[in-house]
């Protein structure tokens, strides 16, 4: 089948609404806000910013409201050279994250949902037609009202041949069993933290999931990580290091990691080159403003790009 090489992101584009505070306080009690700001955000819009940077065509796919955060966000897409093939005008509110940013770059998020979960049957057709080489998927977006309509889709493309990498996101827990299970299903490569982790294992294990050809990379932040695939009739496992980084913001930076995930699964590099690629592009947005950036690989993200296609040629 000749699918084309671009990726596309189930995730929806919301405003990211930044207060910078001194401290979280404790329940009940005071805290100060020491400046804010805005961005365009969302799991989809940040996974697409470390695709695309490092060189993979990247779609993001979301409905927008008919509000000011809509076009902001449009022209956004626009400014960056983001295709929006797969974005459509759902009517409605858009909706927005407020993230509370502490000094050393941990954050707290409240989010309300709009109109990037509305997944139309006009959308659903366009995605299916769009034959990408792989396609990422955040746990948030299956909890929207049309997650069904979106699972269906899923499926419906992975088994066409869709490389499909499936994030669990902090709220894997709320998503209907049903979905979760068929999800699991549907992916090829999973990477949830540890308490994610343990979410998942209610529905497979790592000996099953890998066995059938699953990759499950397991990430423990600035300590790096675990992978878990499946070689030479038994599930193997290696340690991965996180690169190191001064921490500014760490948001987003779980999803430059599967956006780096994702271009390599379509440029077919190497399972380690894949993992090595994906902590260098974490490290980025850990240093960074914002929940995302656009940016120039360096001599050693190349290195790792030529280095993990040459493994698999």
């Amino acid at each position: 089948m000749n699918m084309r090489d671009i990726c596309c992101l189930f995730g929806g584009l919301i405003i990211d609404y930044y207060y910078y505070i001194d401290k979280w306080p404790e329940r009940a009690q005071d805290g100060f806000i020491t400046g804010e700001d805005s961005m365009v955000g969302g799991c989809a819009i940040n996974m697409a910013a470390a695709a695309s940077s490092l060189g993979c065509p990247a779609y993001v796919i979301s409905g927008l409201g008919e509000d000011h955060a809509a076009e902001t966000a449009g022209k956004y897409m626009m400014e960056h050279a983001l295709p929006t093939d797969l974005i459509e005008r759902a009517g409605g509110t858009s909706g927005k994250c407020l993230v509370f940013l502490e000094p050393d770059g941990e954050r707290t998020f409240l989010t309300e949902k709009g109109a990037e979960g509305i997944f139309s049957e006009t959308l659903d057709a366009k995605v299916r037609s769009c034959e990408p080489r792989a396609a990422g998927v955040t746990g948030y977006y299956l909890l929207n009202d049309d997650a069904e309509r979106i699972m269906d889709c899923i499926e419906y493309l992975h088994s066409r041949g869709t490389w499909v990498l499936f994030d669990p996101s902090p709220l894997v827990s709320s998503i209907k069993p049903e979905l979760l299970r068929r999800i699991i299903e549907a992916s090829d490569m999973m990477t949830p933290n540890e308490t994610e982790l343990s979410v998942i294992e209610q529905y497979t294990d790592k000996e099953r999931y890998c066995s059938h050809g699953g990759t499950i990379v397991v990430k423990s932040g600035s300590e790096g990580g675990n992978v878990y695939t499946y070689r030479d009739g038994s599930v193997r496992s290696f340690q991965y290091g996180a690169v190191r980084a001064d921490a500014v913001d760490t948001t987003g930076a779980g999803d430059s990691f599967s956006g780096a995930l994702l271009f390599s699964a379509v440029k077919e590099l190497d399972l380690e080159s894949a993992v090595e690629l994906a902590s260098r592009t974490a490290a980025i947005t850990v240093g960074i403003n914002g929940p995302h950036a656009f940016w120039e690989p360096d001599i050693k993200m190349k290195e790792i790009i030529e280095k993990g296609r040459k493994k698999n040629a």
